[in-house]
């Protein structure tokens, strides 16, 4: 079961969602396709939307399921080589995944991440957006393009972004920002 399928099996209770660190501070690397290490996370799944759905009610899922696991063989190699800090590849692969299913967040995360690390902060920024037109409560894309404004001193969007992150329950910024004393 991939990450984006937990949080579908988990909507609509108010339980915490397991998800990496990684994917609520951006800092660490890529999530592989169902196998990202597990941490608690203060994120219920009430609040996660997702429009892939609504995109895909009426679709056949014989029809869906060969994009998507197509889309997850490149993904899966495009995590490979980011393993191998080879980011150029990896961003190779993740597009191609994205270009089979253009709603696959994970691979959007993934190649956010491999841009931030060769430095293609505008590219990282694009992806992390695109994140959240499909899944606008996914907290880690708000999280991550706050730091990357951030390092390109747009301090405005950045704000916007970690007040956002704080409002889907990312204690870090909550916390951050009341220290600060600005409301979210």
């Amino acid at each position: 079961m991939g990450f984006f399928d937990r949080f579908k099996k988990n909507r609509g209770t108010d339980q915490p969602v397991n998800i990496p660190r990684d994917l609520v501070t951006g800092d660490a690397g890529p999530i592989e396709a169902g196998r990202a290490e597990e941490r608690d996370s203060s994120i219920p799944v009430a609040v996660f939307e997702d429009s892939r759905e609504k995109k895909d009610q009426g679709r056949s899922t014989s029809y869906m399921q060969p994009r998507r696991e197509e889309a997850e063989s490149y993904f899966r190699r495009g995590n490979a080589y980011f393993k191998l800090q080879n980011y150029e590849r990896s961003i190779q692969d993740y597009s191609r995944a994205i270009d089979v299913f253009p709603e696959y967040i994970e691979a959007y995360y993934n190649r956010a991440i491999a841009y931030k690390f060769i430095d293609n902060y505008l590219k990282a920024i694009e992806d992390y957006s695109q994140i959240v037109e499909i899944a606008p409560n996914f907290v880690a894309a708000y999280a991550g393009r706050a730091k990357l404004y951030t390092a390109l001193s747009d301090h405005v969007s950045a704000l916007e972004d970690m007040k956002m992150a704080a409002r889907l329950g990312l204690k870090e910024y909550q916390d951050l920002l009341k220290a600060k004393g600005i409301e979210w």
